[in-house]
């Protein structure tokens, strides 16, 4: 529950419509976790915000991959890879295992 420890010093209270059901399923949770319904509320909430926040990052790198995709023309990555590693000497493998 890391938003709930680290929660401003100043809240707001709000109030929010919340079917029967709903209501019971979170007082439920919050019984079984041990954390008041503001607690869990305040988790939910800062949990759908940052996956909302890191699906419209992917999005965007979706779409700035699909305008500009990596390309290996010439074969640079090979090239690179073989500078970088050098040339390895396995003429004293044995090839019997």
């Amino acid at each position: 529950m890391w938003y709930a420890f680290h929660m401003p010093k100043k809240s707001k209270i709000i109030q929010v419509p919340m079917p029967e059901q709903l209501l019971a399923s979170l007082d439920e949770m919050s019984q079984k976790q041990e954390v008041s319904r503001s607690a869990l509320i305040r988790e939910a909430c800062a949990k759908y915000i940052t996956s909302t926040q890191e699906a419209e990052w992917d999005r965007q790198y979706a779409e700035a991959y699909a305008k500009h995709p990596e390309d290996d023309e010439g074969g640079w990555r090979d090239k690179l890879a073989a500078e970088v590693i050098g040339y390895e000497d396995w003429s004293d493998v044995d090839d019997k295992s």
